[in-house]
């Protein structure tokens, strides 16, 4: 298939579906109808084309047998009343003795019995030498003898010879021969004169049924051809037409003025003449013609009619289907309460039935849905309060550890310090330099163990977090975590502390805490960008690194770390989005909402 089919296909899809329902139902319907009513008419145009062939062909046939025995019976009288001439005691008297007075009775018989279309009669010995002849000159004798020559007549017949063009007019001989005691004596040879009626012709082809038909008369040989139809009272003498040559031989051809015409040679009985009859093809096929206009005229009604039914039909089915779309536009904004009223019984009709059977389902669906629902929120409300809770109470248990450690332990091992160092100063030169050198260890241990509750005093509550505020805490902790762990924190603040409730300054605190953990321990990465900004009522903390980044799609779910911050995030009123592509990087954004009164004051240490 090429590309145009191709495109041509594309077009006509891209049409179709453009089209609704209620225009495709009519289209196809008409299509349909179409291409019967165009097979159908085709069909049966072909057989009434093939039966006014035939009919024709038929008509032909008959015409010409019907004129051809006409032709023959005149023929055949002609030939009757020669013979009933040459028959005459006068004419064989004259044969016999060829005197002067039988002479001169025979031409007194021949010119009584001579008529219009009798131009001259010839008695002939059975030498074929003239005799006696009357009446206009005109045959010539030449061609009368070669006639007599080829075709004798027998005593008991006679002959009609071919026809002959002499000076502008067509004749033709009618010999009978004459028989006496002895047997044959002589010729009576009659040349008549054929007339061209074309008055007579019109009505003998009227008569016929064949208005428009050509009518050709000729010799058998196709040695003369002139046109019965002409309208003047010459002969027109023709060329061989370009018909049939064998007899009773129906054909279409094409003339040699170009017209398309069926023709049929008929040879006339008692002659040596046939006649082509000719009908042009068109005025056989005229009554299919007639017959495909009533056939294109009812279709095109019949098509009216079906277009106008596809139309109520499709009418009548687009209608309720318009109603459940409309229901289920309806259900798709939320109504559930919408539904199909039914009048039908048909497919359609069920199909409203089932639809509205299916928004009571969904209706009891959503209502069980939207109790669960309630009882998810509750449950879950009751699960982040929970973890709210256990967050305080971590919270508080972190500061009272931190507290205890500060204070009650940092005293005990302040106080055993100076225990430690008052035995050391009691030692004197004599005293053995080994328990020096002891007291002296357990001094710098006491140290590093103040050193490390203070550490893990600070994490557990940094008390700068409590005493200078979120910024500084976080700026505290950006350069303690780039000192332990080598990597590049460029943290960005406002000037000015930012002033939080303690919920919000601890959650926020702890999020960032978080997020730097897991830098460190997944990221790769060996440079963080930090910043907290406040604009209006919310304040934003952004992480981003620049390490190998993670498929978000796959790793949040199943990472407890990034759940925890986000349920920090909701506990506090805010959200937490991450954004990660493997390659790239990760970036954290936490946005909080601060409310009006939020302040900045969280119990302090005792």
């Amino acid at each position: 298939m090429d590309t145009a089919n191709v495109t041509r296909s594309m077009r006509t899809r891209l049409f179709l579906r453009g089209l609704s329902i209620q225009q495709r139902l009519p289209l196809l319907i008409c299509i349909l109808l179409l291409v019967v009513i165009i097979i159908g008419g085709t069909i049966s145009y072909l057989e009434v084309r093939n039966a006014a062939l035939k009919t024709g062909s038929s008509r032909l046939l008959s015409s010409g047998d019907q004129l051809s025995t006409l032709l023959g019976q005149s023929m055949q009288s002609v030939i009757t009343s020669t013979r009933a001439l040459g028959e005459q005691e006068v004419v064989k008297q004259f044969l016999r003795v060829k005197d002067s007075t039988s002479k001169n009775a025979t031409l007194n018989l021949l010119q009584q019995v001579q008529d219009t279309s009798t131009v001259s009669m010839e008695i002939l010995d059975d030498q074929l030498r003239v005799m006696l002849k009357t009446g206009k000159a005109g045959a010539d004798s030449t061609v009368n003898y070669q006639m007599l020559a080829k075709n004798k007549a027998r005593p008991d017949t006679g002959k009609i010879g071919e026809l002959y063009v002499i000076n502008d007019s067509l004749y033709y001989p009618v010999v009978a021969g004459i028989k006496d005691k002895k047997g044959l004596s002589g010729y009576l040879v009659r040349w008549r004169r054929i007339s061209n009626n074309a008055r007579t012709m019109e009505r003998v082809t009227k008569l016929m049924g064949m208005d428009d038909a050509e009518i050709y008369f000729g010799n058998a040989n196709n040695s003369l051809w002139i046109s019965l139809s002409s309208p003047t009272t010459q002969p027109e003498i023709l060329p061989i037409p370009a018909g049939p040559r064998q007899a009773k031989d129906v054909q279409s051809y094409t003339t040699r003025e170009g017209k398309e015409v069926i023709g049929v040679v008929i040879p006339i009985r008692q002659t040596r003449w046939q006649l082509l009859i000719e009908e042009p093809r068109q005025t056989i096929l005229q009554p299919a013609r007639d017959f495909l206009k009533k056939i294109i005229i009812g279709g095109l009604f019949l098509l009216l009619i079906g277009i106008f039914w596809a139309w109520i039909m499709s009418r009548n089915i687009t209608r309720p289907l318009k109603k459940l779309t409309a229901a289920a536009t309806a259900i798709a904004a939320g109504n559930l309460s919408a539904k199909v009223e039914v009048s039908r019984n048909d497919e359609v009709g069920e199909l409203a039935r089932a639809f509205n059977a299916m928004i009571l389902q969904l209706n009891k669906a959503r209502e069980r849905l939207e109790n669960k629902v309630v009882e998810a929120k509750e449950v879950n409300d009751q699960l982040r309060d929970l973890s709210a809770h256990l967050q305080n109470i971590r919270e508080d248990e972190r500061i009272h550890i931190a507290r205890e450690m500060h204070d009650e332990l940092g005293q005990l091992l302040t106080g055993f310090k100076m225990d430690v160092s008052w035995l050391t100063k009691r030692l004197t030169d004599r005293d053995d330099p080994a328990i020096k050198e002891k007291l002296q260890g357990m001094i710098a241990l006491v140290d590093d163990s103040v050193k490390f509750v203070r550490k893990i005093a600070a994490e557990l509550r940094p008390s700068i977090l409590d005493d200078l505020g979120l910024v500084a805490a976080l700026e505290w902790h950006s350069k303690e975590f780039e000192k332990r762990y080598n990597i590049q924190v460029n943290f960005h603040s406002p000037p000015q502390d930012l002033k939080t409730s303690a919920l919000i300054g601890t959650g926020l605190f702890r999020m960032y805490q978080e997020s730097l953990t897991n830098v460190a321990r997944h990221s790769g990465a060996d440079k963080v960008e930090a910043s907290l900004k406040k604009n209006g009522n919310k304040i934003m903390l952004s992480i981003s690194d620049n390490g190998k980044g993670f498929d978000t799609r796959q790793v949040q779910k199943k990472t407890l770390g990034l759940l925890g911050m986000k349920e920090r995030a909701i506990m506090v009123g805010g959200n937490l989005q991450i954004r990660s592509q493997l390659g790239k990087g990760t970036s954290i954004e936490i946005i909080v909402p601060v409310p009006e009164n939020a302040t900045d004051k969280v119990p302090q240490n005792t």
